[in-house]
């Protein structure tokens, strides 16, 4: 099981509950399809422990990680706080999914209190000083802890990780084409150090964006054909300085916010699974 059929099958309960009623959770808005998953569902078994590392300089670590319960889809959340405190809590997933950009999960613990957990993506400075691309924050019994975190497990540390290290790249690549892209496919590290970057340009031909100068400028941008695929590309996709509408170009949008608020752009996940990209076995190109 990987996120992606994870993702398609939230993506199918959220739009079915577009078209009829509006639903609070991934149980009540119909369980998910055993079919989603390439295993015999087990009780509280981990979907490759697929999810969130979370980090905090409030004193906790934590991880937020995707299961299958029984062929529903949910989540549990673990914290270990360095006095010793210890929480361990299964969560649903809120629906409709990423509604309003944002991931949200919600349950009670064993002691029926309410507990709520809000994932923005965006750039958080975690206490090593590195910035990861989520901001956290737990809420229970009336207090909130908050954190930040990056997307961990499954088979692909994804390149929307490290957004933020490539985003003033992204930009210059984008001021070459002068509104003529539709989004990011993929931003990498290129042999030497360089960065590469792929957009994808309004009549959905693919261009790779290449550095020099240590990424103070732009050296070539060139065509691409299928051949050049990466592994990872447009998983996701992430579109600069807006926000599209859910479903747009078959995309469901998770949005990016600066620590203001200030909308960054929005990652885009495929919610047909059509792109042949997607489909590419690990080390491929």
């Amino acid at each position: 099981m990987i996120l992606r059929t994870l993702l398609l099958a939230l993506v199918a309960t959220s739009l079915a509950a577009c078209a009829t009623t509006t639903v609070s959770d991934s149980r009540n808005g119909g369980s998910m399809a055993t079919a989603a998953f390439n295993y015999a569902p087990s009780s509280r078994a981990p979907v490759t422990g697929a999810g969130y590392d979370l980090v905090s300089d409030e004193g906790w670590t934590g991880r937020l990680a995707y299961v299958d319960d029984e062929g529903d889809a949910r989540a549990r959340l673990t914290m270990a706080y360095d006095d010793g405190l210890a929480i361990d809590v299964d969560l649903d997933i809120a629906m409709p999914y990423l509604d309003g950009g944002v991931r949200r999960f919600h349950g009670t613990d064993v002691n029926g209190r309410a507990v709520e957990v809000e994932l923005q993506a965006g750039p958080c400075r975690e206490p090593g000083g590195d910035t990861l691309i989520y901001s956290a924050d737990v809420m229970m019994a009336g207090l909130t802890a908050s954190g930040c975190g990056r997307e961990a497990g499954g088979n692909l540390d994804r390149w929307s990780n490290y957004l933020m290290t490539y985003l003033p790249v992204i930009d210059m690549c984008l001021g070459e084409f002068r509104d003529q892209a539709q989004h990011v496919s993929y931003a990498y590290t290129m042999s030497g150090g360089e960065t590469g970057v792929r957009l994808v340009d309004l009549d959905a031909r693919t261009w790779e964006c290449a550095t020099r100068e240590g990424g103070e400028a732009i050296n070539s941008v060139r065509p691409l054909d299928a051949a050049d695929a990466m592994y990872g590309e447009g998983d996701p996709v992430f579109v600069r300085g807006s926000m599209p509408e859910f479903g747009e170009g078959c995309y469901v949008y998770e949005a990016v916010r600066a620590e203001d608020q200030t909308l960054i752009g929005a990652f885009g996940f495929d919610a047909c699974d059509t792109g042949d990209i997607a489909t590419l076995d690990p080390g491929v190109g």
